[in-house]
């Protein structure tokens, strides 16, 4: 291989980790929301489930929407990188 196409798989591997990282962080507010029953909205106010369930659950659906497809490109990103690192060149 290359020097060249090395050195870009393992951007792209990092990139996939940097991807990774931010579903873990994004899982981690979902299920605190969940927790807590309350959404923190840091440009605007709160969501709380008391009061607007209709909003809470729909964001809770639309950030747990995100985090799974972050993490389905991560993987798939992972999946390259890795198959250009150690793939075989026919």
């Amino acid at each position: 291989m290359r020097a060249r196409g090395w050195f870009g798989a393992l951007v792209t591997l990092a990139i996939a980790g940097l991807i990774g990282w931010g579903c873990v962080i994004g899982a981690r507010e979902v299920l605190h929301g969940l927790d807590v029953g309350m959404l923190n909205n840091r440009k605007g106010p709160d969501v709380y489930l008391i009061q607007r369930p209709m909003i809470f659950w729909a964001l809770i659906v639309f950030y747990t929407t995100a985090v799974v497809v972050s993490a389905g490109m991560a993987v798939l990103l992972a999946g390259i990188a890795l198959r250009n690192l150690f793939g075989r060149r026919g």
